[in-house]
């Protein structure tokens, strides 16, 4: 089976269908930070009203969010968590990780998770196997095709890179923080390269022949990534010039949230039932399920328990 077929059918797919979007992901941290009206949405994230308004209603037709009204006359809404929305709480605590860890601008760092549960204690949060509970690494991940897929369905991934998203104007109070994991994950052809880097790929004929991407596009996105720090471009050939683009520590430590956004998508988006492949955690040799826990004391972390400390 192709890399393109793999990724296509790849529960992650199915989320980055709703979630792989700067809007939205801002949006979710916002809601995570607890604030939940419009002109809230608009201040911190900068998004234009429009733009806001999309985003909002589609997470509320993906019941994602909720409205409350607040005010009757005129009529006003907030915008609350549903369950499906606060099952997203790990994938948001992992964003977290990994900005604070790996964005050198101290503008854009997040606050700081402070975990309340047993006592008082900075929150690091972990991706581990629901089964044997062992800390989840990409080495230890390995898949078993079940089935192929239809090539109908590998045309999906044009459809969801294609997406357009716009910048939007800039908010009298917005908020920086994550800002550098969404320049990152908030493009969709930005995240499917890095799927079929997790799948092996490092090249940049495999990327353009199994992605299909334009190559404008796949060399800005290469560029992008590798300036980011999430690929080493490494030349291995000189006349014609070619060269890899290979995961850094950086890049790999996306895994684990790419793993539980998967987690997320087969939970709530039904994404087993087309699902022709599964995932093996080597270590314990079931199939791969993952949970979120507290490095530190190993529970796992309940919005409730968790503040947040500049």
């Amino acid at each position: 089976m192709s890399v393109a077929n793999l990724i296509v059918i790849n529960p992650v797919v199915k989320s980055l269908e709703l979630l792989g979007d700067r809007w939205t992901i801002l949006i979710l941290r916002d809601a995570f930070l607890g604030r939940h009206r419009f002109e809230e949405f608009r201040s911190h994230t900068g998004a234009s009203r429009s733009t806001l308004s999309k985003r909002l209603e589609n997470l509320v037709a993906q019941e994602v969010l909720y409205k409350k009204p607040y005010q009757t006359t005129p009529l006003r809404n907030e915008y609350r968590l549903t369950k499906k929305g606060l099952d997203l709480y790990p994938w948001a605590l992992l964003i977290w990780e990994w900005e604070s860890q790996w964005c050198n601008d101290a503008h854009q760092l997040p606050p700081k998770l402070i975990h309340r549960v047993p006592d008082e204690h900075e929150l690091q949060p972990m991706v581990v196997c629901r089964h044997c509970k062992q800390e989840l690494h990409i080495a230890d991940v390995e898949r078993e095709v079940l089935a192929d897929a239809d090539e109908s369905d590998v045309q999906a991934l044009k459809t969801i890179g294609n997406q357009r998203r716009s910048r939007g104007g800039r908010g009298t109070e917005e908020d920086s923080s994550l800002g550098h994991i969404t320049d990152i994950i908030g493009d969709r052809w930005a995240s499917l390269i890095l799927a079929a880097a997790f799948m092996g790929l490092q090249r940049y004929d495999d990327f353009r022949r199994q992605l299909g991407i334009a190559t404008n596009i796949l060399a800005d996105r290469l560029k992008r990534l590798s300036e980011a720090g999430v690929f080493d471009r490494i030349e291995y050939q000189s006349k014609p010039p070619r060269s890899e683009y290979r995961l850094t520590e950086k890049g790999k430590a996306l895994y684990p949230f790419t793993m539980m956004m998967r987690q997320w998508s087969l939970d709530w988006l039904d994404a087993m039932d087309d699902t022709p492949f599964k995932l093996i955690h080597k270590p314990c040799g079931h199939e791969l399920a993952v949970d979120v826990i507290c490095k530190t004391c190993s529970a796992v972390p309940n919005p409730k328990d968790v503040s947040y400390q500049k």
